[in-house]
């Protein structure tokens, strides 16, 4: 499979969506995923796929941060 298909795939096809505040889960499914394969990738390939799921988490985190800021900083702004 090309990588478009993949990633038209990963946009695509319906998943369960955890809640916002859970989102440290999706990554969780990805490592226990990855565990799985591991044994029959190379350490170039494992490497490339943890730091897939790393750039993933920092993602996540600053999306995290900026919903909390969001919310927060304009509810203190009201308070």
């Amino acid at each position: 499979m090309q990588r478009d298909e993949l990633l038209a795939l990963m946009i695509s096809v319906s998943a369960p969506a955890p809640r916002l505040d859970e989102w440290d889960r999706v990554l969780s499914i990805y490592a226990g995923y990855l565990e799985g394969v591991a044994p029959k990738l190379s350490e170039k390939e494992l490497g490339n796929f943890i730091g897939a799921g790393a750039m993933f988490y920092r993602t996540l985190c600053q999306a995290d941060a900026y919903r909390q800021e969001s919310v927060w900083g304009r509810r203190k702004k009201e308070g």
